[in-house]
C-alpha cells in the first residue's frame, strides 16, 4: 500500500521541525503552478503525481544552505524546482547515445542502469558531489522509480518504487534513532548510506 506523499512529509517535516530546525529552516515553501508547468514543459514528458504532489509541499533546499543538513537519506538535498530545469537542461547535452534516440525512443527500459545522463530522467534533489538522485520516465514497470546518477559511474538502482516510496521511507528512517544524527545546533546528518 503507497503512504501518501502528504503523510510522509508531514512525518518529516514534523521529526526536522522537532530534532534538527537548521534542517527544516532551509526547506523553501511550495513550489509555484509556474515553475512546475516550465519544469514539466522543458522535460518534455508528463511527470509522476507522487512528484507533482511533493512539489506542491515544498521547493527544496537552495544551493547556498548546503550546510542545512540533509532531509534525504543517505546525503541529498532536494533541488528547487527552477534549479531541476536547470540540471536537466545542462545535463541532457550529454545524453546517453546508447539509450536517447533523437525520435524521444530510449533503448533502455525505466530502473535499468546506464552509463551517460538519459533525457527521460528528471533530477530530483542533489548533493555536494554533483551527483543527483532522478525520477526514471522511461517506459517499463518501474516508471517513475527512484534512481541515483553519478557522472563518473552512470545509473544504480535504489529500493524507491517513486518520489512516495522514497518518502515514506525516509520518514521511517527518521523513527530509528541509529541513523542520524544532529549536529552543529540543528542540521540533519545521515549515519548510515543505504538505500
Amino acid at each position: 500500500m503507497d503512504i501518501p506523499v502528504e503523510d510522509s512529509w508531514r512525518r518529516i517535516i514534523t521529526w526536522l521541525a522537532r530534532h534538527a530546525s537548521v534542517t527544516a529552516g532551509a526547506i523553501r515553501p511550495p513550489a509555484s503552478t509556474v515553475e512546475v508547468r516550465r519544469t514539466e514543459e522543458a522535460v518534455g514528458r508528463p511527470l509522476p503525481a507522487d512528484l507533482l504532489a511533493w512539489w506542491r509541499l515544498m521547493d527544496g533546499i537552495a544551493d547556498a544552505d548546503y550546510r542545512a543538513g540533509c532531509p534525504i537519506p543517505s546525503h541529498y538535498y532536494p533541488l528547487p524546482v527552477a534549479e531541476v530545469r536547470e540540471r536537466f537542461a545542462s545535463l541532457s547535452p550529454f545524453a546517453d547515445q546508447d539509450c536517447c534516440g533523437a525520435d524521444g525512443v530510449h533503448a533502455t527500459a525505466a530502473g535499468e542502469p546506464s552509463f551517460g545522463f538519459c533525457t527521460a530522467t528528471v533530477p530530483i534533489c542533489w548533493d555536494l558531489a554533483g551527483d543527483v538522485l532522478v525520477v526514471d520516465l522511461r517506459d517499463g514497470p518501474r516508471h517513475g522509480c527512484v534512481m541515483s546518477w553519478w557522472a563518473e559511474a552512470g545509473y544504480a538502482e535504489t529500493a524507491w518504487a517513486g518520489t512516495a516510496a522514497m518518502l515514506a521511507d525516509t520518514a521511517d528512517r527518521l523513527d530509528d534513532p541509529t541513523r542520524t544524527e544532529i549536529v552543529e545546533a540543528g542540521s540533519l546528518q545521515w549515519t548510515d548510506t543505504c538505500r
